[in-house]
């Protein structure tokens, strides 16, 4: 894992350097948000998330190279590993907690004498850390939700392929996510991504407030539809299949309907970080700052707070 010091702000060889964020003050004011100004990328990402609820990009056109050979050289052992411990696990899984291997987080429900694990502690210098709370995606986020958010969740998955998946469970079916009528998540490709590695799908416009919001409202409970009843009421246009290369990147409001995972032919391997409203739910990882913390930008702060 990368051991160098922090660097918040990516060189972008295509984009000019993000305005001075908003001061502290403003930042820990309770409820206070102080919206940003954004470059093309991150408004272009706005403005489809406002529109439909999801926006993809390539990582780089935000980030910049560095950053992406950085986190590229730290997955690439666990995507070996993984492969490897894998090879033979046959065509079909034994329970759904083998369709992912978890990199940071152990499988739900998983117990160590019977209690839960105690959360894992990161380093803000890892490259991983470094995509979720970096100021560059923290301001889409917080723009979209026109308030300021904390980084809940953040892991790497490996989506074993089996030939002989059969149905889909869990999350491979049509699901709105339960934490929050607004649940912003983040996924960045780390393998090339086709329609048989189990993409991510979703319907543009079915998170609250969007066109599809009736179908299963999230204030209802419901977190699964019926693909009969999803198909008869969301136009085909609609319903987004995001294949691609490494380096797809994409930003969602999964309150909306998605799914994927259903991988038959080869694995998906990817970062996810989840935001919620600050007042949710506590993050499920404890940080280590090495004495770097006062350096953060504030929104980084704030997220990671």
């Amino acid at each position: 894992m990368s051991s160098g010091g922090s660097m918040w702000y990516m060189s972008r060889p295509l984009l000019s350097r993000p305005p001075q964020s908003a001061s502290e003050s403003e930042v820990a004011a309770v409820g206070a948000f102080v919206r940003q100004e954004l470059n093309e990328v991150q408004r272009t990402a706005v403005e489809a998330l406002e529109a439909d609820g999801i926006a993809v990009f390539d990582f780089v056109t935000l980030f910049g190279e560095e950053l992406w050979r950085d986190a590229l050289a730290d997955v690439e052992p666990f995507i070996r590993e993984t492969e490897e411990a894998t090879r033979n696990v046959g065509e079909q899984p034994r329970s759904k907690d083998e369709l992912i291997v978890r990199r940071l987080f152990h499988s739900p429900g998983f117990r160590v004498d019977g209690k839960k694990p105690e959360k894992p502690r990161f380093s803000i210098r890892e490259p991983w850390l470094k995509i979720a709370a970096s100021p560059l995606l923290v301001d889409i986020v917080n723009s979209y939700r026109g308030q300021l958010t904390r980084l809940y969740e953040v892991d790497e998955w490996f989506t074993v392929p089996y030939p002989r998946l059969g149905e889909r469970i869990a999350s491979q079916q049509w699901h709105r996510d339960p934490e929050n009528e607004h649940v912003v998540k983040v996924f960045v490709y780390f393998t090339d991504v086709d329609e048989g590695a189990g993409p991510f799908e979703y319907v543009r416009g079915s998170s609250a407030g969007g066109r599809y919001d009736h179908l299963r409202p999230w204030a209802d409970g419901y977190r699964y539809v019926e693909p009969v009843d999803l198909d008869a009421a969301v136009a085909p246009e609609d319903r987004l299949t995001v294949t691609g290369p490494r380096g797809t990147t994409i930003v969602c409001d999964t309150g909306g309907f998605h799914r994927g995972g259903f991988a038959l032919t080869q694995p998906r391997v990817l970062t996810t970080s989840t935001y919620l409203p600050p007042d949710t739910r506590k993050r499920r990882f404890k940080l280590e700052y090495h004495g770097e913390q006062s350096s953060l930008p504030p929104q980084v702060r704030f997220v990671l707070g």
